[in-house]
């Protein structure tokens, strides 16, 4: 615990004043660090029951209490009806402290941006709605946003031409998705390239490696990587490092511009853009294509084996449906695979968070399916997992747990079902 507090007074130490962004100050913001048993709240102005003094950090208060029910992965939300970042130390919590601290600032950041811009956009229903139908199967699709990864690193490089041959790509490929009847995917981006890309690039700013970021630009989209959320991290931290070269304090313009650092990017861009057609030659469009398009044909041949994996495997297969008022998600961005909008699996990590403390967390490959009628994980267990019934529902394996105020299982030969409530039935 000692060397936890140590890095939670050096992220005050680089998150201070203003310094990584004008009136972000990590001094003003309540922080919650928890494990699988205990929790550790810092700077929190009226601390919930269960929490205790038990010593200062960085001039602030710290408490120790039990984790509660409604800490889910690391985010920005409410404890003790005050807004409250959230820090994870038990999923494969970073073992660098340079890099814990930053994930400190990055959540941390969460908060500032949801009380400093109120009006700005966030990853509400409908921006999960859209994430959910990202195209992030489509070869044409792909291959545009390879380009403009790429552009995007070269850019940070220092080519002085790629900035304009970036927004000239971005430009048309966000004209084909409207052509698509897809503009709800263009607002998406930057609704992401807001909400997550500008922590990251306060990551950046507190010394995360550049080069780093370069890396990952190269990656992203081939064969559909993280092309329906994880990229927009690191295309909006690029983006909003341009901006720090070409329109210092543009900043102060952020709310004007409604969160979307590409509107400021291409503002602050002097140059004419270059035609799109030079920027497709140039970079090989058509061979990057071809490409996508084999490695589609790769993937789907990967979720249908994962697939197989799932209806064929050994072990016992669990479905588990959950009601539609069980908004709260948990999941790792890299990963994700959609199948369609809908469907998608997660081949490590998900889960579910709702009312009254009802939490199921999966450490195992899971199709997840959702609709009208609620939501449904399927997956499979090497044996019947301890069920737990006294007052709640409860299941717990090595990959599975779940705690519900009410459920129902049904079980047959090589299947078990579980039905949740939030109510008596």
């Amino acid at each position: 615990m000692e060397r936890i507090m140590d890095v939670v007074a050096e992220a005050h130490r680089i998150g201070g004043a203003g310094v990584l962004w004008p009136g972000f100050d990590l001094a003003a913001i309540p922080i919650l660090l928890y494990g699988t048993e205990e929790a550790w709240l810092i700077g929190h102005p009226a601390p919930p029951e269960g929490y205790g003094h038990a010593g200062e950090v960085a001039g602030r208060p710290v408490y120790r209490g039990p984790v509660r029910p409604e800490l889910a992965g690391n985010t920005a939300a409410p404890v003790g009806g005050h807004l409250t970042a959230l820090v994870n130390l038990s999923d494969s919590p970073p073992t660098d402290p340079g890099a814990l601290a930053r994930l400190i600032l990055h959540e941390a950041f969460h908060v500032f941006q949801q009380t400093a811009f109120p009006d700005l956009p966030r990853m509400d229903a409908a921006a999960l709605q859209a994430m959910a139908a990202y195209p992030e199967n489509d070869p044409a699709n792909n291959a545009m946003a390879i380009v403009e990864n790429r552009l995007l690193a070269r850019a940070l490089e220092g080519d002085p031409a790629a900035p304009g041959a970036f927004v000239s790509m971005r430009q048309h490929r966000h004209r084909q998705l409207v052509r698509m009847d897809r503009g709800d995917a263009v607002v998406y981006e930057q609704t992401v390239e807001w909400v997550e890309g500008t922590p990251t690039y306060v990551e950046l700013k507190a010394g995360a490696p550049t080069d780093g970021l370069v890396e990952r630009l190269q990656t992203h989209n081939l064969g559909g990587r993280h092309a329906a959320y994880r990229r927009f991290y690191d295309t909006g931290a690029a983006q909003a490092l341009l901006l720090d070269r070409v329109a210092p304090g543009w900043q102060a313009r952020i709310a004007d511009a409604g969160g979307c650092l590409q509107r400021l990017l291409e503002e602050s861009l002097t140059e004419p853009l270059p035609p799109v057609n030079q920027v497709v030659v140039a970079e090989g469009l058509a061979a990057l294509l071809e490409a996508e398009q084999e490695a589609e044909a790769e993937r789907q041949a990967r979720i249908a084996a994962l697939l197989r994996q799932l209806d064929e495997g050994p072990g016992l297969a669990v479905e588990i449906r959950l009601p539609p008022e069980v908004q709260g998600l948990m999941w790792d961005p890299t990963n994700l695979l959609t199948i369609s909008p809908g469907r998608r699996l997660h081949t490590r990590f998900c889960g579910a968070v709702g009312p009254d403390g009802l939490r199921v967390t999966i450490h195992a490959l899971c199709l997840e399916e959702w609709g009208e009628r609620g939501r449904r994980f399927r997956l499979r267990l090497p044996g019947r997992p301890e069920v737990q019934r006294g007052g709640r529902l409860r299941i717990v394996t090595e990959a599975l747990s779940v705690d519900a105020p009410y459920g129902h299982i049904e079980e047959e030969p090589g299947l078990m079902r579980v039905q949740l409530w939030l109510s008596r039935r």
